[in-house]
């Protein structure tokens, strides 16, 4: 979803090179920034940003390091182990680099204010303003290279970045300890149907997580944990579920190119459609479509009656989850 939320970032920088064009992505609540840069011996920084912000070294570091100074002066260092650096807003660090030639590195720049009004309360103000500087997770790091990689392929939904900035702010803020009531164990019939029929209408759309939960009145955070106890499946991974479901139909009773289903079935491009059809499937389309059409023989184009079917419906999903939808 694009924001108009800025870092405004301040830095003074010394012997460090942008070796890469900048990648970034932007969602409601968060700007990622892509880095990768090149490091003269003794390259250093001054930074301080309005925004808080958590800074993740990416790729193979070996023996090298950062040396980061904080607004108190300590020293904490960043290396292959402890990858990790949140930054409340307007705290001043200064870095050193430690034989470090080339260096890729992830910023994840945080919107308190909306971050805060999308996720009902879950996430506060006085959450950000702790620095931790120099530590280590293991989840959080995951988190944040599969962030990194959609900054670099830029392909994805917002669904699938917004997934991510919330298990990683899950994880970063230790919500599951800071809320004392946990959210509804799932969505009633009524609004499963209601988020479903609108994902199947709008399968060529970059949906946001935002957008599917105001359809049914809840924050970001909570339809997000309350749709996949529902359905078994992240609002995003639902999303190519119905994609790939209707490049099947279009497989079957069209002869269409894969290059014009993708585009007809909310993909990027061919090569996406591919991927992810295979994934979900064990078979790319053409196979896919081989295969049918050998076992059920030509196939006659048809037009196929909405009205014959729940428009919730989904072919080929559980059976147990088709009779919840469907009553």
């Amino acid at each position: 979803m694009a924001t108009d939320f800025r870092p405004q970032m301040i830095s003074d920088i010394s012997g460090i090179t942008v070796r890469d064009e900048l990648r970034w992505r932007a969602w409601n609540g968060c700007i990622a920034d892509l880095w990768g840069v090149r490091c003269e011996a003794g390259a250093s920084g001054r930074y301080v940003s309005r925004a808080p912000r958590l800074f993740v070294l990416l790729g193979d570091i070996e023996e090298g390091g950062i040396d980061i100074r904080d607004a108190a002066g300590r020293q904490h260092r960043l290396d292959g182990e402890r990858r990790l650096c949140f930054v409340p807003a307007g705290y001043p660090i200064e870095s050193f680099v430690d034989r470090l030639d080339d260096l890729r590195h992830l910023d994840l720049h945080f919107d308190i204010a909306a971050l805060d009004a999308q996720s009902g309360g879950r996430i506060h103000p006085c959450q950000f303003l702790s620095p931790r500087i120099g530590f280590s997770s293991h989840t959080l790091s995951v988190l944040a290279s599969l962030i990194a990689d959609d900054c670099t392929e830029g392909r994805r939904d917002d669904l699938y970045g917004e997934s991510l900035v919330l298990a990683l702010l899950t994880e970063l803020l230790d919500l599951r300890q800071a809320t004392g009531q946990q959210p509804d164990s799932g969505l009633s019939r009524r609004q499963m149907n209601r988020v479903i029929d609108y994902v199947r209408a709008n399968i060529v759309r970059n949906l946001s997580l935002a957008e599917l939960a105001a359809l049914i009145g809840l924050s970001p955070d909570h339809f997000g944990v309350a749709f996949r106890t529902a359905v078994g499946k992240t609002p995003h991974q639902f999303l190519l579920h119905c994609r790939v479901e209707a490049a099947k139909e279009l497989l079957l009773h069209e002869e269409s190119s894969l290059s014009a289903i993708a585009v007809d079935t909310g993909f990027s491009d061919q090569a996406h459609f591919t991927r992810v059809f295979r994934r979900l499937t064990g078979r790319t389309p053409a196979l896919w479509r081989r295969e049918q059409r050998a076992q059920n023989g030509p196939v006659r184009t048809v037009a196929v009656e909405s009205s014959k079917r729940h428009p919730a419906f989904i072919p080929n999903a559980p059976a147990s989850f088709n009779r919840q939808i469907s009553t």
